[in-house]
């Protein structure tokens, strides 16, 4: 899966994107034919809150003309990366299970 990576407020280290690569590239088992992936990580700095970071992916599958997308606030990194990964895991399994249904 080709991943478009996008990062505000801060440098995207090749650790995290690695760890993206692997959390959102897995979603391949599903054998959906994704024409496009973007993911959007940004770092948001709140006064009683601290740093927060902001996760978001867009997924465009052309087999079924959707677009699925996800997005989480956390104040860790991985955490915000595991959590949009079983979001779109419920989803894509809810769109898998309706074709089949059909």
């Amino acid at each position: 899966m080709n991943i478009q990576f996008y990062a505000k407020n801060i440098e995207l280290s090749a650790r995290v994107k690695d760890y993206i690569q692997d959390k959102i590239g897995g979603l391949d088992k599903f054998n959906l034919n994704v024409t496009e992936c973007k993911t959007d990580l940004s770092k948001d700095v709140r006064h009683q809150k601290g740093d927060i970071y902001r996760f978001e992916v867009n997924i465009k599958i052309a087999d079924h003309k959707k677009l699925i997308r996800s997005a989480v606030e956390s104040s860790d990194i991985m955490a915000a990366i595991d959590q949009v990964k079983d979001k779109l895991q419920r989803q894509i399994s809810k769109i898998k299970d309706m074709s089949k249904n059909r």
